[in-house]
């Protein structure tokens, strides 16, 4: 693969994605940066297992959680987080949103990283440096939290 060819075709997508959670265009373009130094790096490591693309948002989501914990802030709820798919409804959304504010930051981001951006709990405990166990309890506390039947 063309690490120039992947550059020019997926920066703009990916730093617009970063710039929609940190919400600051420099930090975003240096997290951006960040990731396809990464992606440079890494690139004789993908396997096509999965989408390039895919493999790239996951690396970005890192970084920029890298970034989140380094500063020790945390992300707002935003509609660019919740990107919900085409076949759910506006209100769908506000619901959404409402619940996730019921709940606190911990379990928010346990909640976002398991049920929005698809990750495993195995993945999320290595992302947060948290054994398997507490993020299962965070994230079940969370939906039971926010009026879920977990």
């Amino acid at each position: 693969m063309d690490f120039d060819k992947i550059f020019d075709t997926y920066f703009e997508r990916v730093y617009n994605k970063i710039l929609g959670m940190v919400k600051n265009p420099e930090d975003a373009e240096d997290i951006a940066q960040e990731v396809f130094v990464s992606v440079y790096k890494n690139l004789k490591k993908f396997r096509n297992e999965s989408n390039i693309y895919t493999w790239i948002y996951r690396i970005a989501i890192n970084k920029t959680y890298d970034f989140f914990r380094k500063n020790k802030t945390t992300f707002e709820l935003n509609e660019e987080i919740l990107e919900i798919e085409d076949d759910t409804n506006a209100h769908t959304t506000m619901i959404l949103e409402e619940r996730l504010k019921k709940i606190n930051s911990r379990e928010r981001e346990i909640v976002l990283l398991k049920d929005i951006y698809g990750y495993k709990f195995r993945e999320i405990s290595k992302l947060k440096n948290m054994n398997l166990s507490t993020v299962k309890s965070i994230y079940y506390k969370g939906i039971k939290d926010m009026g879920g039947t977990g």
